[in-house]
């Protein structure tokens, strides 16, 4: 775990010096998908929007293609139910704030649109729990004592397609694709653990290149 977070704080460092960086704000929305039969991960109904904000750098490498490395902070929520099977049916949300760094590529498809893919790498800051029961609620943030090393990155792989109508304005939207697998780690809430459940996150933003 040393090792990734040497390489995002140089990462970030390397944006935050360069010149023609961009500042990107945004929504985002993330969904799980699983084989656990006590959960329901309903694709639509899971949507909640989040926010992102953040900082990258536009290199030019081609007439055609251009690598954008991002730094952002991003805050979403998975919302599920979980149905014991006797008439017990939990409602929960769990709230996940991180730190991420992205790699995407833009390759130009005309003088306006482009098509985006790459990679990135989020790591886990803080998660809140809320858990429904009827009209009552209980809320408590998870315990990082439990929780080491790569179970607090999550990788993942981007596609979308990019909106430039003028050289320093981007309008992007993105598929990120969680490329491990989340546990259900217990009755109340899902983790990062090789386990059974997908995450799916959609991104919204506008950003401005300076």
């Amino acid at each position: 775990m040393q090792n990734s977070v040497l390489v995002l704080f140089f990462f970030c460092i390397n944006i935050l010096f360069a010149q023609d960086v961009g500042f990107r704000v945004g929504l985002t929305t993330a969904t799980p998908t699983g084989n656990n039969d006590a959960y329901d991960f309903d694709f639509l109904n899971s949507l909640v929007p989040g926010y992102k904000v953040g900082l990258f750098k536009s290199f030019v490498l081609s007439d055609v293609i251009i690598v954008k490395p991002e730094i952002s902070y991003r805050r979403y929520t998975i919302k599920q139910k979980i149905d014991f099977g006797d008439n017990t049916i939990y409602d929960s949300q769990q709230a996940h704030a991180t730190f991420a760094g992205d790699l995407n590529f833009d390759v130009e498809l005309s003088y306006v649109w482009s098509l985006i893919f790459g990679m990135g790498i989020d790591y886990l800051i803080s998660k809140n729990n809320i858990i429904y029961v009827g009209s009552e609620n209980e809320s408590y943030d998870s315990s990082f004592d439990e929780i080491f090393g790569d179970e607090r990155l999550d990788p993942f792989a981007t596609v979308g397609l990019c909106y430039r109508p003028r050289r320093s304005i981007l309008l992007d939207l993105e598929y990120r694709h969680l490329l491990d697998n989340w546990d259900t780690g217990n009755t109340t809430t899902i983790s990062a653990s090789n386990g059974s459940v997908k995450l799916h996150m959609i991104n919204l933003s506008v950003a401005v290149l300076f």
